[in-house]
C-alpha cells in the first residue's frame, strides 16, 4: 500500500458539482476528488456503481495526482 496516499472510503454525491465526491490524503494533505455523473445517467444508480467499483477508481485517482492533474481549487476530476 502506498502511505503517501489513503483514500478516506467516504464516496456521496456532490449535488451542487453534479459528481460522486470523495477524498484522499496525499502525503497528509486531504485532496477532494469528483467522478462526473455521465448525461442521462442517475445519480444514484451511479453512486452505487462508483462504490462497487472503488479500487478501480482509487487506482485512476492515484494515477491522476501522479500525473498533477489538480484543477486550480486543488481537486481532482476524474
Amino acid at each position: 500500500m502506498n502511505q503517501q496516499l489513503i483514500f478516506n472510503n467516504d464516496f456521496h454525491y456532490a449535488a451542487p458539482k453534479q459528481a460522486i465526491a470523495f477524498s484522499c490524503l496525499v502525503s497528509g494533505l486531504k485532496v477532494q476528488c469528483y467522478i462526473a455523473i455521465p448525461a442521462k445517467q442517475d445519480a444514484q444508480d451511479f453512486l452505487s456503481q462508483v462504490i462497487a467499483d472503488a479500487f478501480t477508481w482509487e487506482d485512476l485517482t492515484e494515477t491522476a495526482i501522479a500525473e498533477d492533474t489538480y484543477t486550480e481549487s486543488g481537486e481532482i476530476w476524474l
